[in-house]
């Protein structure tokens, strides 16, 4: 299970209640990073979106902590992951999120609509599922899956039956997922 994802925009507010609204879930401060955004989902597993500034990157710490008596109390801090600022903003990056809502299809691009951002019912696989792609800024694609389409995507998206397909489609030579995956019982 992915837990939550971090995404960069323009108007962290803005994206921050959308998400919500399509989750019906809730916004909070996000404190690690300025002008930044956590919505997390009221499901019950802690799903959740990080919504930071489009110029924000993530960089690693430097340095450990002493291995001797860590545990759950020790500051790891100044070690951590920082937040930091960066000259470079992309236009687009492949970088995507999909999403469920409960909301049903025209809800869904009604609010896209509202915002001003690009949607579009998508059949993913030559048919094998449907999704939105809401075009958040018109620049970040997340992918949203109604009630309908999350079933079907449920229903497909486990490795048997991606191995089935595979088998039936021509793939690069230097893929070998297909033969992998038919040896999962």
């Amino acid at each position: 299970m992915i837990n939550h994802i971090s995404i960069a925009v323009n108007d962290t507010k803005r994206v921050a209640e959308v998400i919500a609204e399509l989750w019906n879930g809730y916004v909070f401060p996000f404190p690690p990073s300025p002008d930044s955004y956590f919505v997390l989902a009221d499901d019950g597993r802690g799903s959740a979106v990080e919504v930071t500034p489009i110029n924000t990157i993530l960089i690693p710490g430097e340095g450990f902590p002493s291995e001797e008596g860590f545990d759950a109390t020790t500051p790891t801090e100044e070690y951590e992951a920082k937040f930091v600022q960066s000259d470079f903003s992309p236009r687009y990056t492949a970088t995507h999120l999909a999403i469920n809502t409960p909301l049903s299809a025209d809800e869904v691009k009604q609010i896209a609509d509202r915002e001003g951002w690009r949607t579009l019912t998508c059949n993913r696989g030559g048919g094998a599922f449907q999704l939105i792609e809401v075009w958040i800024e018109n620049r970040f694609m997340l992918e949203v899956f109604t009630p309908e389409m999350t079933a079907r995507y449920v229903e497909i998206m486990k490795p048997q039956v991606l191995a089935q397909a595979m088998q039936n489609m021509p793939l690069p030579p230097n893929q070998v997922v297909a033969n992998e995956l038919s040896l999962i019982g």
